[in-house]
């Protein structure tokens, strides 16, 4: 399976927000969530920027030839995904940029949401890339070192 299919399904949001949506179920537009008529505008934002953070934080496997190119690395990282944790990280994602886009004061139930799906995010990030990671083939840099011998 490639990268570029991983997506969310409404009940991947409905698991962490269904009293929030309950009840809003669009079919007209190009909705892919069933949330608004563009919901799938911030699905590819949130998408792209799992993407970016990813290639940032395994930047190591890219620089020492591992993998060939960035399409291969994100590749591995979702077969290596059996946990669906990519899932969770775009669902977190996706939600603070769909808090975030109501959120126009600091005092505003939408800035709150949006700020703890962002602080959600960050916290699994750097753990679930660190155990997708440890599946992958090792990075090739490794540090040289010699045994010198008494005899």
């Amino acid at each position: 399976m490639a990268f570029s299919d991983l997506t969310l399904t409404r009940n991947n949001i409905d698991a962490l927000e269904e009293l929030t949506f309950k009840g809003v179920n669009v079919t007209t537009g190009s909705t892919t969530l069933n949330l608004s008529e563009k919901d799938n505008l911030i699905l590819g934002k949130a998408i792209k920027l799992l993407k970016t953070d990813i290639l940032e934080n395994l930047r190591e496997f890219i620089n020492d030839t591992t993998y060939s190119t960035e399409t291969a690395l994100l590749d591995a990282i979702y077969a290596a995904d059996s946990e669906e944790l990519l899932v969770d990280l775009l669902s977190y994602k996706f939600l603070e940029l769909w808090f975030a886009q109501d959120a126009t004061h600091k005092d505003s139930y939408s800035f709150a949401k949006a700020g703890k799906y962002y602080q959600m995010y960050n916290q699994y990030l750097t753990g679930n890339l660190r155990r997708l990671s440890g599946l992958l083939a090792k990075p090739k840099t490794t540090p040289r070192v010699r045994f010198m011998s008494l005899y």
